[in-house]
């Protein structure tokens, strides 16, 4: 939770330097703690997915413990964490004034969950692939660190025109922040979101990941 506040706060107040708004009359706790949430379950989940082996050695000593258990594990840790943290942000929020009101639980929940998906496949695809090309230990976290600024995390594609939209869209990380702000604020509406593109996507990667991982799986345990 003092990661995902830290960085909220850091956030916020950049925004209220330059005199920033949350759009479409949204708060600014829930449109920054909402794209966080998102951000932290894929980030965090693919970070630790790639590290399961070499964190976990001691635990692979027992048979019936693959490095897909720890994988899994990891990201269902991870989630509930997230979740848990931003609703504990947002319950701080609310009292201290802050309005909060869930305009589509549906669509929050798939968003929540594709997150946690996403970051597996990924997760996944990258650990596996890391076994082969172990420069991409290195690579990937520079690449996170990028997409950190390109993901939505504190600023919302309905700013762009759509041309340019559909370009950012292509990551399905903003899709899924989108998603989420969408389903907390009644008048953040997003047109443009295509839920089947994110799921098509996962759907795509995982199977990939985990063939890849299983084919890993008896180098990384030498």
């Amino acid at each position: 939770m003092i990661q995902g506040a830290f960085g909220i706060a850091i956030i916020w107040g950049i925004r209220a330097i330059m005199h920033s708004r949350a759009p479409h009359g949204m708060s600014e706790l829930t449109y920054l703690a909402t794209g966080f949430c998102i951000w932290i379950i894929v980030s965090q989940t693919i970070s630790k997915c790639m590290a399961a082996v070499e964190g976990n050695r001691s635990l692979l000593t027992f048979p019936q413990i693959t490095p897909l258990d720890i994988m899994i594990s990891r990201t269902v840790v991870v989630w509930v964490t997230s979740v848990l943290n931003t609703c504990i942000i947002l319950g701080i929020g609310t009292m201290f004034g802050r309005q909060l009101a869930i305009a589509d639980i549906n669509m929050l929940i798939s968003s929540l969950v594709l997150a946690g998906f996403l970051g597996l496949s990924l997760g996944t695809l990258c650990g596996a692939l890391a076994v082969f090309m172990p420069v991409l230990n290195n690579i990937v976290p520079m690449a996170m660190r990028i997409l950190f600024f390109a993901s939505g995390v504190f600023f919302s594609v309905t700013n762009f025109p759509k041309n340019v939209a559909d370009i950012l869209l292509m990551n399905p990380i903003m899709q899924l922040i989108e998603m989420t702000r969408s389903s907390m604020h009644t008048g953040y509406m997003v047109s443009y979101i295509d839920v089947e593109y994110v799921v098509y996507f996962i759907v795509t990667l995982l199977p990939v990941g985990l063939l890849l991982e299983r084919y890993a799986r008896r180098k990384q345990l030498l």
